[in-house]
């Protein structure tokens, strides 16, 4: 969602917080090929051999990218309007388990699925299911697990509507999904993002902050707000993407693009969700890569994937891609960096 910064910037020099700390970028994407609110939202397919681990990301006008760890792109697939993209391994397809991907898309208000395919590292090019949500504006969208099952979830731009399907095969073996949950928090919510092994998802809703939900909370009225925008909270408007950084045994993190201080929260996973600092992204070191601005969608992976990234990495899409100037793209940052930032280990 886009916004004068203006008042934002009136409203951080209140405050008395201290500037989230800088971590650089480690490389950025090929710029994509719509001009203007283009690019938004990553996911990050962990290959067998790491360094050959491939980012896909949304392309809001037209179509989705598939980046490999260079940034350059080694797929495009035109068409619809996707707004935000997830994947979960091990989908049991007719054709054997693999990768599910999944987007919004508000041309026709639906989840749309694709298979994923590991050997080529690329998505099948049509779509295997288009699951109809009955929003008046689809936004948001994650996939993730729910014991053995696969659930997507979806979101509904201006009523702050929700729902949670279950994803399952039909007896032509193609995906299906039933409603399992529906709720509404009464404004924008967008990004999403789904804890598999504690069998919660957290919602951004974007001028009031995220929201910690039960998988099974079919009408999500046992939620739990774990930060908030203004007031005595660590937020500003407007909270955009979430991910987690998996640790072992539950542990780790969970991350927030805070759009209108163009910086990313950071919270406990585990517990009550505690707040343990921010950090924005700047220019790499050999100033191949400008710093960010004012993010929308955001993704991390605890796997290592290769020297560049030993800890992991994190990719957030860039609203003003400069120096020189350009379309929007994506940039990388190793998780290294930000445990040392913030000093998370």
């Amino acid at each position: 969602m886009r916004f004068a910064l203006l008042a934002v910037t009136l409203l951080a020099a209140c405050t008395s917080a201290p500037p989230a700390p800088s971590v650089p970028a480690a490389r950025e994407t090929s710029a994509v090929t719509a001009e203007g609110d283009a690019a938004d939202d990553p996911a990050i397919w962990v290959a067998p051999d790491a360094t050959q681990s491939v980012v896909i990301a949304t392309q809001k006008q037209g179509g989705l990218y598939v980046f490999d760890l260079n940034g350059a792109i080694v797929q495009e697939i035109p068409g619809g309007r996707p707004n935000n993209v997830d994947i979960r391994e091990g989908f049991g397809w007719p054709e054997g388990a693999a990768p599910l991907v999944g987007a919004s898309d508000r041309t026709d208000n639906t989840i749309v699925l694709w298979r994923f395919d590991p050997a080529t590292r690329q998505l099948d090019p049509t779509p295997r299911a288009r699951i109809a949500t009955g929003f008046a504006e689809i936004y948001g969208f994650c996939v993730g697990r729910m014991g053995d099952a696969f659930v997507a979830i979806a979101t509904d731009k201006d009523s702050g509507n929700v729902g949670v399907w279950r994803i399952s095969l039909d007896a032509n073996g193609a995906p299906t999904g039933e409603r399992i949950s529906r709720f509404s928090v009464g404004s924008i919510a967008e990004g999403c993002v789904v804890d598999d092994d504690n069998g919660v998802f957290y919602l951004a809703q974007e001028l009031e902050g995220i929201w910690r939900v039960a998988l099974d909370d079919a009408d999500g009225s046992e939620r739990r707000q774990i930060d908030t925008v203004g007031g005595n909270g660590n937020l500003v408007e407007d909270v955009e993407g979430l991910t987690i950084w998996r640790g072992e045994d539950g542990a780790g993190f969970l991350i927030a693009s805070v759009q209108g201080s163009s910086s990313y929260a950071v919270y406990d996973r585990g517990g009550q969700n505690a707040y343990r600092g921010a950090f924005s992204i700047g220019a790499s070191a050999d100033g191949s890569a400008d710093a960010v601005q004012g993010t929308d969608g955001i993704d991390v992976v605890s796997a290592p994937l290769g020297d560049a990234y030993p800890r992991g990495m994190f990719v957030a899409q860039d609203d003003e891609n400069t120096d020189p100037n350009a379309l929007q793209n994506f940039k990388y940052v190793s998780w290294a960096e930000v445990e040392a930032a913030l000093s998370l280990r």
